[in-house]
């Protein structure tokens, strides 16, 4: 008699559990189908090429998927498994391989920058015996370097030994030690020290220590991997009066520590179970709990109450804010083309990433997708809220294009300031913290390029002066300098070029 109680019992929550995990799956597609309609109306609406939004909640995915297309030109469609550009999200995987490196003793967090570099004199505000490993994490190392984040971010000029040499260009920035400057510099520092101890890239650490024991099987630090194999690839646009296609790119010399990973939403809903999960994937512990919490520990005060969440803290790789009267842990990146948002509550077990692969309407669209989940899932807004919200969007983003547009043109209609042949502008330019700047004759302007970036020049109000964007949506002046009838040297947005041949 009791064991058929006990077997009733059995039944009974059988019962209850299944109907509540149908319940939910049933939820989920609900969602799922309702964001597909909603998400592809933004992108009529707005003219984008498309994004991807992945949504979790304690170790079940609610959504996962690229919505329009990865490749516009090759009308690509994309999808969970398109691999997006993920910038400066990137600082969260490259802060936990910190923690896991210090752990393992390989470079510990509390040992000074002096003793990886023991004959480096730099400005004399700052002590490297001083510094810690962990300050270049938290962004309070005081340091600034340019030239290091130019080469590992844009021209994509350097190696191990150059960076090792650039090393001596390092100075103090405004704040000084121990202040928070959010930085990329004190992550690309980071992998300088990580390969010179180990002979081994940052970026095979990382696939050794977070993607592979996590199955992220589509994610990596390496664009030819991804070319090799094959990956469907998110492509960077820009739309003003159509879409095009942006032509700096992503290659292997220019992911960096600070901003050089490629996901796909598969692989991005696991890194949102892990960190909700405190380490914890589809049951197995991934990574330990305790070194999970100190990865996401709040670290430094700081106050940024104009941001989203108005960020209270920062840790490693991961700023610590508000919304709705909920923790959010949270880190965003941009690049050329790219806006990516990527968040958790921990407290709810709710994780959000929204990338899209635009470089006008992606930043603010990230962040209103994101919180308009949030909103959904706290049961504080449905989606006729959502698409009022792109709506009133859609209005001022025509707006800041029609803009936008008239700025190309004034600026394509001015009068050119340059008071000699265009050929006798030509030539190389050399810096020794920069490289080598590159300029050439066309019919009618000077193309400029410098590594990976180029771009054709236009007209500038001063004299003898060209404006550029090697970086898209970026815009600087060239100042060129003449003596004797000849150019002797540029400066490229106040950086000084002597022209070598």
């Amino acid at each position: 008699m009791l064991l058929n109680k006990i077997k009733l019992v059995f039944i009974v929550f059988n019962l209850l559990t299944t109907s509540i995990a149908l319940g939910q799956e049933g939820a989920n597609i609900n969602f799922q189908k309702e964001a597909k309609q909603h998400f592809e109306k933004t992108i009529n609406k707005l003219g984008i090429p498309g994004f991807a939004v992945i949504v979790t909640q304690g170790n079940e995915t609610i959504l996962k998927e690229g919505y329009g297309y990865a490749d516009f030109e090759n009308q690509l469609i994309a999808n969970s498994n398109t691999s997006y550009y993920i910038a400066s999200a990137t600082k969260s995987f490259t802060a936990l391989l910190a923690v896991i490196m210090n752990d393992e003793g390989i470079l510990k967090l509390d040992d000074p920058l002096k003793k990886y570099f023991p004959d480096l004199e730099i400005d004399y505000n700052l002590n490297l015996a001083n510094i810690k490993v962990r300050d270049l994490l938290t962004h309070t190392s005081g340091l600034e370097n340019d030239p290091i984040g130019w080469r590992v971010a844009f021209s994509g000029e350097h190696d191990q030994s150059t960076l090792l040499e650039l090393m001596r260009y390092s100075k103090s920035n405004k704040t000084g030690y121990g202040n928070y400057e959010y930085t990329n510099i004190g992550y690309n520092i980071y992998a300088i020290i990580l390969e010179k101890i180990t002979d081994k890239s940052w970026q095979n650490w990382m696939q050794e220590k977070i993607f592979d024991p996590a199955g992220m099987n589509h994610t990596t630090a390496f664009i030819s991997r991804a070319e090799k194999e094959k990956w469907l690839l998110a492509r960077p646009y820009i739309v003003l009066d159509s879409v095009s296609r942006i032509t700096l790119e992503k290659k292997d010399n220019t992911m960096h520590a600070a901003g050089g990973l490629i996901i796909t939403p598969d692989d991005m809903a696991k890194w949102l179970k892990i960190q909700v999960g405190k380490g914890k994937l589809n049951g197995k512990q991934i990574f330990p709990e305790i070194m999970m919490l100190s990865s996401q520990k709040e670290l430094v005060n700081i106050s940024e109450s104009e941001r989203l969440f108005q960020p209270t803290g920062y840790g490693f790789g991961w700023l610590h804010g508000n919304y709705e009267g909920n923790k959010v842990i949270h880190h965003f990146g941009g690049f050329a083309g790219f806006s990516t948002h990527v968040s958790f509550m921990p407290d709810k077990q709710i994780g959000v990433a929204v990338i899209a692969n635009e470089a006008v309407a992606g930043n603010k669209l990230m962040h209103l997708i994101a919180t308009f989940i949030y909103d959904y899932l706290l049961e504080k807004k449905g989606w006729d809220d959502y698409d009022k919200e792109i709506n009133t969007f859609t209005e001022r983003l025509n707006q800041g294009r029609k803009m936008i547009n008239a700025s190309i043109v004034e600026r394509n209609n001015r009068p050119r300031m340059l008071s000699l042949p265009l050929s006798d502008y030509s030539g190389s330019y050399e810096s020794d913290e920069y490289g080598i700047l590159t300029v050439q004759e066309t019919p009618s302007a000077l193309k400029v390029s410098i590594g990976n970036l180029q771009c054709v020049s236009t007209p500038f109000k001063n004299k003898e002066s060209i404006r550029v964007e090697l970086i898209p949506g970026s815009g600087q002046i060239i100042q060129f300098f003449i003596e004797n009838n000849k150019i002797s040297n540029l400066k490229y947005d106040g950086i000084n070029f002597k022209k070598i041949k």
